[in-house]
């Protein structure tokens, strides 16, 4: 099979793309490759000062003027995730790409956001699920549609726990928790395709991760030999959510990763069988409209 790299993607002129934590790390490569082929770039960062700074890098490399916004955007701040969507609806009837891609790596403490709702699950996942449900008359506008949700290999060694999903009664453990947040997205996304086609939208909803790759997060809990030796460029890390967001003929609910897991050019990666969980799936679109007041209005 060939490998499928940024020179795959098409043509994207008339596209709108938002692209979360945009301004950094997989976002700002993920945001560079697509305002090379010619897409809108609307950067949700936490600053504009950020996004510019980073705009500018973008086109400095890319050495053209790119076609761009910049909205500030915290996920932990439902205010914030309001502001951003109303901003975004007043300029924009279309979204044809949103990459779901901001998001906290094992944090070394136990955190909360100012309405005490555990980070990891907050940025994460309620953060997303919050942004998308506010922005889904834009999607339904655009024909064939596409939200990228990240997850990551962590969530193979999590579970989700709704009697307790702010860590209140187990002690943190910043692996385990990070893993939930995880599990979440691809609840999320599998559970957003389902929608999708009840509904009638020609928009997919699919999922990616970026394996072992040389970002800040990354960095910050995989020191040694081992992460000098297999982490891979973010260059190659930006790719599986690169080809769910753009690649042709592309089936809603398939997850995106590295070939060989965590490094490698992308390919459809297989699912464990919790993913298409409906019950949990329920369970976590319950939760998630309760702590965000985001009802799906499709």
């Amino acid at each position: 099979m060939k490998k499928w790299n940024e020179d795959n993607i098409p043509d994207l002129n008339n596209k709108v793309a938002i692209i979360t934590g945009g301004n950094t790390g997989l976002g700002y490569q993920i945001s560079l490759e697509l305002a090379r082929k010619n897409a809108k770039i609307v950067m949700a960062c936490r600053t504009k000062e950020k996004g510019l700074k980073a705009i500018q890098a973008i086109e400095k490399t890319l050495n053209k003027k790119i076609n761009y916004e910049v909205i500030c955007l915290d996920l932990t701040d439902i205010n914030s995730i309001k502001e951003f969507a109303d901003a975004f609806k007043q300029k924009h009837k279309q979204l044809d790409i949103l990459v779901n891609n901001a998001g906290v790596v094992s944090l070394k403490e136990y955190q909360v956001t100012k309405d005490g709702i555990e980070m990891h699950m907050a940025t994460n996942h309620l953060g997303h699920f919050a942004l998308t449900g506010l922005l889904l008359p834009q999607i339904k506008q655009s024909p064939n549609a596409r939200v990228v949700t990240m997850s990551s290999g962590g969530y193979l060694f999590a579970s989700l726990d709704f009697d307790d999903m702010n860590w209140e009664k187990r002690e943190y453990d910043r692996v385990k928790c990070y893993g939930a947040s995880k599990l979440a997205n691809l609840l999320f996304m599998v559970e957003l395709d389902r929608l999708f086609k009840r509904h009638n939208y020609s928009a997919v909803s699919v999922g990616a991760h970026p394996g072992l790759s040389a970002t800040k997060g990354q960095k910050g809990r995989a020191e040694g030999w081992f992460y000098k030796a297999m982490a891979q460029p973010v260059k190659i890390g930006a790719l599986p959510a690169l080809m769910g967001a753009t690649a042709e003929n592309v089936e809603g609910k398939t997850y995106f990763g590295p070939r060989w897991f965590i490094r490698g050019y992308p390919k459809p990666s297989k699912l464990k069988e919790i993913v298409f969980d409906e019950t949990q799936a329920k369970s976590l679109w319950e939760f998630s409209e309760k702590k965000t007041g985001v009802n799906y209005e499709f």
